[in-house]
């Protein structure tokens, strides 16, 4: 009896091991094979924004189904959660938490005809975010490798190691108002990105405040950042960011020195002081010199009097302020989960002509790192948001940033501004 009370007690053991989960699940769905799942899922959280991570499964190339509730998932998705659809290889959503404190996420697989695969696994396509506790959440296991009965090597936990990246010698050269960006690569197959930052990069949460420069970029590449910014950047492999195995070495990959492109103020203290007025040799007489204690006032000409009684100034004319513009792409509801956030924005505040508003949530919405078109764009509603709410300098410096993408629509805006500021 003692005997038979000891295996019972390791099965037990092994049908609740994280490891045995998935073969286990895909067993109760009868004779269908394994079921695919998500795996490695993350969440970071900014403010009233929770931005998701996960990998896709090899074994199912459909979208992606992220489940939110205010309850954990066990065995069963509720049927009266209305799932958001992320496309596959997206493997990122940024999530609106609507005051919400604590908040469970489950991300089931579907097949190329969306076939839906609701297998939960804990801790691998579940997690639990909780915005009272930490700003950074990530669950404490990897994606697991391919499991069969027959395997004899145990899975283990060393395989979530970071590796030290092989990108070194990276350097950023300030060149006119262009900075140019080198570094040394292993492997050139392989797939880069281009960090920019106002703090130093020295730590996978330091991404967090950087913006996507570019990627599948090489050696050298030539950045045109905001000028009279401090500006630092970091060199990742895609295949980095996405199993989310981040190595960042200050000095081999990112810079550990900034680099500023100078702006107006350089070029204003370049020029001279304009020069006093001076007296010629020929005006500097005796005669000239002396006046008298009191001047006499010259009276005008009667006819002089009532040409200057009846002449009026002009008035200046009001300030024309320009229509705000919205890009068609932003008027549709997307299906990836950056360009939903902004949507969202769009619809709430700046359609409505909130700017304050509207300036608020896109300084948030900005804070994460974002792609780059999905950063030109915000930053374009950003600068016409601080343009209606005069503030015109930091308008101005967005829209020269929306320049390098959009130059016409850019050019309009800027001369906008300008001629708010002189008005």
């Amino acid at each position: 009896m003692k005997k038979y009370s000891v295996f019972f007690v390791i099965m037990l053991f092994l049908a609740f091991s994280p490891v045995f989960l998935p073969v286990l699940a895909a067993q109760t769905q009868g004779e269908t094979g394994f079921m695919p799942y998500v795996s490695r899922i993350k969440a970071e959280a900014r403010n009233n924004l929770i931005r998701i991570t996960w990998v896709d499964s090899q074994d199912a190339r459909g979208p992606v189904y992220i489940f939110r509730s205010t309850r954990p998932f066990s065995d069963s998705v509720p049927p009266n959660i209305r799932p958001v659809e992320v496309r596959y290889g997206e493997q990122s959503y940024i999530d609106d938490t609507d005051d919400l404190v604590n908040l469970y996420y489950f991300i089931a697989a579907s097949d190329i005809s969306k076939k839906r695969y609701d297998l939960i696994v804990p801790q691998l396509n579940t997690i639990n975010v909780n915005l009272n506790e930490s700003n950074i959440f990530e669950n404490p296991y990897v994606a697991m490798p391919s499991y069969s009965v027959e395997s004899e090597t145990p899975f283990s936990s060393s395989q979530s190691t970071v590796m030290p990246s092989d990108i070194s010698e990276l350097k950023a050269v300030l060149n006119g108002e262009r900075v140019v960006i080198t570094y040394d690569i292993a492997d050139r197959r392989k797939n880069v990105i281009i960090y920019r930052s106002m703090q130093p990069i020295r730590q996978p949460q330091d991404l967090l405040n950087a913006v996507i420069v570019q990627s599948g970029v090489t050696s050298a590449f030539s950045d045109t950042p905001v000028p009279g910014i401090s500006w630092y950047y970091a060199v990742i492999y895609e295949e980095e960011i996405i199993s989310g195995n981040v190595s960042i070495t200050p000095g081999a990959n990112a810079t550990v020195s900034s680099v500023m492109v100078a702006g107006d103020e350089s070029i204003e203290r370049s020029l001279r002081p304009m020069p006093l007025p001076y007296m010629t040799p020929q005006s500097a007489s005796l005669d000239n010199l002396f006046t008298a204690d009191v001047l006499q006032p010259t009276p005008l000409d009667k006819r002089t009097s009532e040409l200057l009684s009846e002449m009026q100034l002009p008035s200046k004319d009001p300030l024309t302020l320009k229509t705000p513009r919205v890009f068609r792409i932003d008027m549709q509801p997307p299906s990836t989960g950056e360009a939903s956030a902004l949507f969202y924005i769009i619809k709430s505040s700046f359609e409505k002509y909130e700017w304050e508003e509207a300036r608020g949530s896109l300084v948030n919405f900005l804070a994460l790192p974002r792609s780059r078109n999905v950063e030109v764009r915000a930053r374009f509603y950003l600068a016409q948001a601080l343009y209606f709410t005069e503030n015109y300098k930091e308008a101005l410096l967005e829209f020269l940033f929306v320049k390098s993408l959009y130059p016409e629509e850019a050019d309009t805006w800027i001369a906008a501004v300008l001629e708010a500021m002189v008005h």
